[in-house]
Order: structure tokens, then C-alpha cells, then sequence
């Protein structure tokens, strides 16, 4: 409870105008759904970011861009404790891949697994995408270092079929290297570090 205290404090302190529909929707996750898919993890990594949920809000505005787009099948690189694969493979019935590279996390989020959630404990960064008829990346930033992050949109941008990637809380280095390679369809830039972009393949 203390950790999720403390994550709507950041909340207030990062989102500013922002911070009032952003608390509304996480009361409103919190109260309805399983508090399990909220969990944190703060850890001293120095290869990955500390795996933060994202917030209700950005997943509300991810389920707009998917049906506008018909949209069926997600890959969450960095999937976490599972709130977006437990939104969308649970709840709105997408089929949707998890790769979580965090050996305790993955195993607590594998209660998830059903015919729509498949779960993979492995880095993103070898990940076999190729294989996979992904339409859409997300990616609630994992990586704290640049040149990792530059390594996994290479990747991405390696793949045959058309792809949509959804953005969340970049730096502004790392936003600066997505629009170099990818048109910007829609965006919301809270603050350096607190955004959602919705992009596709150029």
C-alpha cells in the first residue's frame, strides 16, 4: 500500500494538469479491478527501468488507437506485473504476448496465461519477433540506457509487416530517436518524461 501511496504522489509531482483524470482513472482501477496488476517494483537495475504500471488513462487512450485501427494482436515488451496484458487479453479479449525479462515478476504474472495472453521470460533485446504477427508494440520504456532502446527499435523496424508502436514515458533523447524513424500519429507530452506516443512505420 505504501509503494501505491507513494506512486500517486509522483503522480501529482509529474503530471501536473494531468494529475487530476490520471488519479481519477487509477482510483477507479484500483477500486474495480484485481490491485495485484498495480503492483511496483523499485530495484537498483542497470540495465532495466524500474517496472512502474501504466496508468489507466494511457491505457484507456491505447484501446481508442487499437479500434480505430482494428487492431487484434499486441506484444507488450517489458509486460511487468501485467496490467496491460490483463486489460487487454483479460478484459477487452485482445490477443497479446508479454516479454518480461524480471525472472520473479514474470512468475508472478503468469497466472495471466490463457488462450489470448501468452507470456515470455526473455530480453527484449533477443527477443524473436520476427515469427510473430505483431500489429502493435507497446512499450512502457524498460530500458534505462539509450543505445539499448535505439537496439530494440532496430529491431522493430527490422520487421516485414507494417507495425504500429505505442510509446510510453520517454525521455526526451529517446523521443527524439523514435520521430527520426517512425511518423508520430497522436501524442500526449505531459513533460520530458511523463508522455504517450502512438506511432507508425515510415
Amino acid at each position: 500500500m505504501n509503494k501505491y501511496l507513494k506512486a500517486l504522489v509522483e503522480i501529482l509531482i509529474n503530471y501536473h494538469i494531468y494529475s487530476i483524470p490520471i488519479l481519477i482513472f487509477e482510483i477507479f482501477f484500483y477500486i474495480k479491478y484485481p490491485k495485484k496488476y498495480n503492483k511496483f517494483k523499485y530495484s537498483n537495475s542497470r540495465f532495466l527501468s524500474d517496472p512502474i504500471p501504466c496508468p489507466f488513462y494511457f491505457l484507456k487512450k491505447i484501446e481508442v488507437f487499437l479500434n480505430k485501427r482494428k487492431i487484434k494482436y499486441i506484444c507488450d515488451l517489458g509486460s511487468g506485473y501485467g496490467k496491460v496484458l490483463y486489460f487487454f487479453g483479460k478484459i477487452k479479449k485482445y490477443k497479446i504476448d508479454g516479454v518480461e525479462l524480471d525472472k520473479e515478476i514474470y512468475i508472478d504474472s503468469l497466472n495471466l496465461k490463457n488462450k489470448n495472453i501468452k507470456i515470455y521470460n526473455k530480453n527484449i533485446l533477443k527477443f524473436d519477433m520476427s515469427n510473430k504477427k505483431y500489429e502493435s508494440f507497446i512499450i512502457n520504456d524498460p530500458l534505462k540506457k539509450l543505445p539499448d532502446f535505439k537496439k530494440l527499435i532496430n529491431k522493430i523496424l527490422k520487421t516485414k509487416k507494417k507495425k504500429y508502436l505505442i510509446l510510453i514515458n520517454l525521455s526526451k533523447n529517446k523521443s527524439n530517436n523514435i520521430k527520426k524513424h517512425f511518423n508520430v500519429l497522436d501524442k500526449i507530452e505531459i513533460s520530458s518524461k511523463r508522455n504517450i506516443y502512438f506511432c507508425s512505420k515510415k
